[in-house]
């Protein structure tokens, strides 16, 4: 049923088609090379999930995963982007916790 109705909210889309289904045991690569998917919805499994998802942006970086809990009532996003963040000026104390990924941003972040 929840399957129908993701179907349905995409179909009724001007700009969207479902392009195709997947089995479970079927290479998601190359299902979503093979329907040339920008989206797949897939039902969200195990927390281990992440993984798979990254390995698989890693070969296709311009598509995005969502993923829908079994209730339909959560889901998450999963995409590669690129990001750009200020470091203003330079110290040896900026470079160093840009290095390690901590840097400190002169301006305000939004999470």
């Amino acid at each position: 049923m929840l399957l129908d109705i993701l179907s349905n909210i995409v179909a009724s889309e001007p700009d969207m088609v479902v392009a195709g289904w997947v089995k479970d045991d079927e290479d998601l690569l190359a299902a979503t090379r093979r329907a040339r998917a920008g989206v797949i919805l897939v039902g969200r499994a195990a927390e281990d999930e992440q993984e798979k998802y990254a390995s698989l942006l890693r070969a296709r970086p311009k598509l995005k995963v969502v993923a829908i809990a079994g209730d339909g009532k959560t889901s998450l996003l999963y995409e590669l982007r690129p990001q750009r963040v200020p470091l203003g000026e330079i110290s040896a104390d900026a470079l160093r916790k840009a290095i390690r990924g901590r840097p400190q941003s002169t301006t305000n972040a939004v999470l």
